[in-house]
């Protein structure tokens, strides 16, 4: 079985899932405005002690979403890895969204004035999301919608500017499903890094 944890966005999810069955067998949601490392870990703790003996590897999203969400879902799982001796692999968030095809669009607040735009064909993100800035959406979004993509988004804002987007969210079963078929034993040792929309913003202090 796989524990899979999702905390990009302010709806988080933890989930079993069940390799052999294809499904989720147990889980948890929670939503919060900050980062979730306070609520994640009574859900997180009955998980782990009901199924314990059953878990083979653990499953990640590395976003894209909240800074501090990814990565307070990043240092659990790789604390949990250590602790348990578990193989840990992180995924893309944006492949995991909680829709009814397995081809969308994912739109975002990418701040600064501006959107992302991803595109999901068969859970497998298509190139890099797309920065682009507020008056363009609209032209932008025009021939993907004509291709017959549902539009998915976790920002109220989205769904106020893009009047067919639905309000989703990306989540921990579909990440985990995602996996099935990996071979656990022999994941990449690779460090577990987030997934940004652009290069982190720095400013330096002013002169004194």
């Amino acid at each position: 079985m796989i524990l899979a944890l999702e905390t990009c966005t302010r709806r988080a999810s933890l989930a079993v899932y069940d390799r052999e069955s294809g499904r989720v067998v147990d889980g948890a949601n929670f939503t919060t405005d900050r980062a979730h490392n306070a609520a994640i870990f009574a859900p997180l703790e009955r998980l782990v002690a009901a199924h314990r003996d059953q878990l083979e590897g653990i499953v990640v999203g590395l976003g894209p979403g909240s800074y501090g969400g990814v990565r307070v879902g990043i240092a659990v799982a790789n604390g949990l890895s250590v602790a348990m001796g578990l193989p840990v692999i992180g995924g893309n968030s944006l492949e995991a969204w909680e829709t009814g095809t397995d081809s969308y669009l994912v739109v975002g607040d990418a701040r600064r004035g501006s959107y992302f735009v991803a595109r999901v064909r068969d859970r497998k993100l298509q190139g890099e999301p797309e920065l682009i800035e507020e008056a363009d959406l609209e032209a932008s979004l025009a021939p993907l919608l004509a291709d017959g993509l549902t539009v998915h988004t976790c920002d109220a804002k989205v769904v106020e500017a893009v009047a067919v987007a639905v309000l989703s969210y990306p989540e921990a079963g579909r990440l985990a499903a995602l996996y099935r078929g990996a071979d656990l034993c022999h994941l990449s040792t690779t460090a577990l890094e987030p997934v940004y929309l652009r290069a982190p913003y720095i400013t330096m202090p002013k002169a004194k």
